[in-house]
């Protein structure tokens, strides 16, 4: 049996809240809406953008593109996608200054 050889590492380390952020990382999470923030250390945020995107889905409140006619109905799908870009964005952004030294 042969000896252990390097550092004994503190289990903690690996929950420290300023733990390295990857903003890319962040993005690319959103594209289930909510994780990136979760990743990013804002979980309420992550929730609010989660329940904005899915929960119309969830609970049956999409429009039908029949019921209010396509020009109406095309600008509706496009604030979704809308929203959901920007909570990839943002959750880009809350990963990036979570990186910033305290000033």
């Amino acid at each position: 049996m042969q000896p252990l050889r390097g550092e004994i590492i503190d289990g903690t380390q690996r929950f420290k809240k300023n733990r390295p952020l990857d903003p890319g990382r962040a993005a690319r999470l959103s594209i289930v809406p909510g994780l990136g923030h979760w990743y990013a250390g804002a979980p309420l945020k992550g929730l609010a953008f989660f329940a904005a995107i899915i929960g119309p889905l969830v609970i049956g409140a999409e429009l039908d593109l029949s019921v209010i006619l396509l020009p109406l109905g095309i600008p509706l799908d496009l604030g979704g996608l809308g929203l959901w870009g920007f909570c990839a964005y943002d959750a880009y952004r809350t990963a990036r200054n979570r990186m910033r030294p305290a000033a």
